[in-house]
């Protein structure tokens, strides 16, 4: 880790009728916090699931707080026929990942059928045990989010330039890239699924230390508004309070080298 001076965290959420809309991440430096602010609030204002009547912004100082730099997953992009046939892809890189084919049922019904208790999307990641497909994290309605994440300055061009040479500079992409990236450095991470929850975007994507990033499309119908996050963790070198405390608390930039393969 190195230490920090100067870096902002930014958090943007947007809501309607108490139902989440949109969401984003960045670090940035105190220069940028008002361009990076502003196309945060106007990235919710224009967001397809409708206009928000709540969007809240918090930003706080990480100085004086230890940056871990981490190398970027490496990037991996199949294309399925199907949305059915797309979920069984990821069902099996997951196994291939090491989670059982219980856990990988039971988070796939969970994403698609509405993993919060009112049968609606949560508000963040689901945490499941890799052998048994026990949920564990403390709030089935909030679930967990990852935070505090971003790319080092230098880093970005030669990310945006990769992706762009292989067609996947996307902003969805990006910041998927991010959230995937730290989380597969938590302690006890095994893999992680997640289907986008707008109804226009129908890639998701499985990631974990073993495979990469690994995006696939489709993996739901077009107009579908259900879609979540999966962590899979190994109970034997899992701890909730350390694994919550490493995904909200500790600020993480990414890294290259990076790999792309489409």
């Amino acid at each position: 880790m190195a230490m920090n001076d100067g870096l902002y965290s930014i958090r943007m959420r947007a809501s309607k009728s108490g139902l989440h809309i949109s969401g984003a991440e960045r670090i940035v430096k105190g220069s940028e916090l008002a361009r990076v602010t502003g196309e945060l609030v106007a990235r919710a204002n224009g967001h397809e699931r409708g206009r928000p009547d709540s969007v809240v912004v918090t930003i706080d100082s990480l100085t004086g707080k230890e940056i871990l730099h981490v190398q970027s997953l490496n990037v991996t992009s199949r294309e399925a026929n199907s949305h059915s046939d797309g979920l069984e892809l990821a069902a099996s890189m997951l196994s291939t990942a090491g989670v059982s084919e219980v856990a990988v049922r039971l988070a796939i019904k969970a994403i698609t059928t509405g993993a919060s208790p009112d049968g609606h999307n949560m508000r963040g990641a689901m945490i499941i045990d890799a052998a048994t497909g026990e949920r564990l994290e403390p709030d089935r309605t909030r679930g967990v989010r990852a935070r505090a994440a971003d790319y080092e300055e230098g880093f970005l061009p030669e990310l945006e330039e990769a992706l762009t040479v292989n067609g996947l500079n996307r902003t969805h992409l990006k910041e998927a890239l991010v959230i995937s990236t730290k989380t597969a450095n938590s302690p006890g991470a095994v893999a992680e699924l997640c289907i986008s929850d707008d109804p226009g975007y129908v890639t998701g994507y499985v990631a974990s230390p073993k495979l990469g990033y690994v995006r696939i499309t489709p993996m739901k119908e077009s107009g579908d508004p259900m879609g979540g996050r999966a962590f899979f963790v190994d109970r034997v070198k899992f701890d909730i309070e350390e694994y919550v405390h490493y995904l909200r608390e500790v600020p993480v930039l990414l890294n290259g080298p990076i790999t792309i393969h489409v």
